[in-house]
C-alpha cells in the first residue's frame, strides 16, 4: 500500500523532480518508466499474494468490457497485420492504469486507507493550485523555473517529446508541475469533483472554494476543461440536488453566458491563437463562437468527426485500420473511400480519442471502450443510491461526475494517456470498488508452492 502511497503523491510532481537530477537526458527519460513498474510490481505481488493464500478475486462491473475490449485490439492487431511494438506501444498508456485500477479495486482497504488516498489528491490539488499562483503572477522566470526538461526519448522507431515544449503554451497559461497546461486543466477538474463529492451545503466557503478551481482551470486556457469543469458541476448539482433543480440551474447558466455572449459578439471576430497573441481568460472561451475557429477546427477535431469516422466506416467498420497508429495513419491516407479533409499527419491524431479508437480497432472496439464507461456510470449509481459509509458515498458521487466529464474530454484530447489525469481516474475508480463491502468474488483458486 505504501507504493500506492507514494504514486499518488509522486505522479503530478514527475516532471519537476525528475528535471533536477543530475543525469543525462537518456537516463532522465528513461526514469519516467519508474511510476508504471511500480504498479506492475505491486500489481504483481498481489496477485502472487492472492493465488497463495487463495484468497478469491472481486468481480467489478467492468471484467467484460475490458476482457472483450483487449481481445478487439489483439484481433485487430493480427488481421490488420500491424507491427507488434507499435501495436504495443499504442495501447500502453491506457493498459498500466487498467492494472492499476485492479491493484486498488482488489486491495484490502480501510475507509481510513481510502479517506487518506483522497485527502492525498486533494491536498497536491492545493500545491497545484499554489505554484499555479506563482506562475500567474510570477510571469516568464515563474514559468521557466517550473519548465520540464527539454529532451526527446526515441524507443523502437518512436519519439516522445514534450508536447509543451513542442508547441508552446498559451500566453498567460499557468500549468502547475505537470508538465503541460491541458493536463494541469484536466487534473484540476479532477481535484474539483473530489471536492465537490464532499460538499454536503453550498456555503459560502464552498462556493469560494468552486469559484477558485474554476479560475485556475480556465487559467490553464485548455477550453475543453474549462467547459468540462462546468459539466462537472453540472453533474453534481444534478445527482445532489435532482433533476428539476438542475434545470434551473442550466437555465441560469445558459442565460448568463448568452448575455455574455451577447456583450462580447465573437462570432463576427476573427479567432485569435492564445499561442501567438494575448487572449483574456472570457476571449480565450468566447473564441470557440466565431466563423473563423470553426474554420480552423475543420482542419483539426471538427474535421476527425466529420472525415475520419465516415473513412473508417466506408472501409474498414468492425475492425479498424489496426492497433498501430502510424500504419492506421498511413492506410487512412490511402483509403478508397476517403472523405478526409486533409491528409493526415502523425502528430495531433489522439486529440479525437473516441475517432481514434474507432480508426484503431473499428465498431467493434469503440461499442466495447464506450460500454466501460458506462458500466462504470451504472456501477458509480448503484454504489452512491446504497452507499453507508462516508467515503464510499464520497467516491461514488466522484466518479459519477468523472466519468460524465471524461466522456465528454475524450472528443479533444487523450485525457486517459495523460500521467497527470489517467493514474487518479482509475485510482478513484478502484477506490470506489474497493470501498464496496457487497462486491463478489470469484472461485477460489490456491497454488501452492
Amino acid at each position: 500500500m505504501s507504493i500506492i502511497y507514494f504514486l499518488t503523491g509522486y505522479f503530478a510532481f514527475e516532471e519537476f523532480v525528475l528535471k533536477f537530477l543530475p543525469v543525462s537526458d537518456t537516463v532522465y527519460s528513461y526514469l519516467r518508466f519508474i511510476g508504471e513498474m511500480l504498479i506492475y510490481v505491486a500489481f504483481g505481488k498481489l496477485v502472487i499474494h492472492k493465488l497463495y493464500k487463495g484468497i478469491p478475486f472481486v468481480k467489478t462491473a467492468i471484467d467484460i468490457p475490458v476482457i472483450g475490449f483487449y481481445l478487439v485490439v489483439f484481433l485487430s492487431m493480427v488481421i490488420n497485420r500491424s507491427p507488434l511494438i507499435g501495436s504495443l506501444y499504442n495501447i500502453r498508456p491506457f493498459a498500466r492504469y487498467i492494472v492499476l485500477f485492479y491493484l486498488i479495486a482488489n486491495s484490502s482497504l480501510s475507509e481510513k486507507r481510502i479517506g487518506t488516498l483522497l485527502r492525498i489528491i486533494l491536498c497536491v490539488g492545493v500545491v497545484q493550485l499554489f505554484v499555479g499562483m506563482i506562475q500567474w503572477v510570477g510571469g516568464p522566470s515563474a514559468f521557466d523555473f517550473f519548465l520540464p526538461r527539454a529532451s526527446t526519448l526515441e524507443v523502437g522507431g518512436f519519439t516522445k517529446e514534450y508536447r509543451l515544449l513542442e508547441l508552446g503554451r498559451e500566453i498567460g497559461s499557468i500549468y502547475g508541475t505537470l508538465g503541460d497546461t491541458v493536463i494541469y486543466g484536466v487534473f484540476m477538474i479532477l481535484i474539483l469533483t473530489i471536492f465537490l463529492s464532499r460538499i454536503k451545503r453550498l456555503e459560502y466557503l464552498n462556493l469560494l472554494g468552486i469559484a477558485i478551481l474554476l479560475m485556475f482551470i480556465a487559467r490553464s486556457y485548455s477550453r475543453a476543461a474549462t467547459f468540462s469543469a462546468i459539466l462537472a458541476c453540472a453533474a453534481w448539482y444534478f445527482f445532489q440536488y435532482g433533476w428539476k433543480q438542475a434545470l434551473r440551474l442550466a437555465l441560469a447558466i445558459i442565460l448568463i453566458f448568452g448575455i455574455l455572449l451577447a456583450i462580447v459578439n465573437p462570432f463576427g471576430l476573427e479567432y485569435v491563437n492564445p499561442r501567438k497573441a494575448k487572449v483574456g481568460m472570457v476571449g480565450n472561451i468566447t473564441g470557440v463562437f466565431s466563423g473563423s475557429y470553426v474554420r480552423v477546427a475543420q482542419k483539426q477535431r471538427l474535421g476527425a468527426l466529420i472525415g475520419n469516422v465516415p473513412t473508417v466506416l466506408a472501409n474498414k467498420p468492425i475492425l479498424g485500420y489496426g492497433a498501430d497508429q502510424n500504419t492506421t495513419i498511413e492506410r487512412l491516407n490511402m483509403s478508397k473511400r476517403s472523405f478526409l479533409l486533409k491528409v493526415l499527419s502523425k502528430k495531433g491524431f489522439k486529440d479525437v480519442y473516441w475517432v481514434a479508437i474507432l480508426c484503431f480497432y473499428g465498431l467493434l472496439g469503440l461499442g466495447l471502450f464506450a460500454l466501460i464507461f458506462l458500466r462504470l456510470f451504472m456501477a458509480a449509481l448503484s454504489i452512491y443510491k446504497r452507499a453507508v459509509g462516508k467515503y464510499t458515498k464520497e467516491i461514488a458521487m466522484a466518479m459519477l461526475c468523472l466519468v460524465t466529464v471524461t466522456v465528454f474530454l475524450l472528443f479533444f484530447n487523450r485525457t486517459l494517456e495523460f500521467r497527470g489525469y489517467g493514474f487518479y481516474f482509475w485510482l478513484c475508480a478502484g477506490l470506489m470498488f474497493a470501498s464496496d463491502a457487497s462486491l463478489q468474488t470469484y472461485r477460489t483458486i490456491k497454488i501452492g508452492l
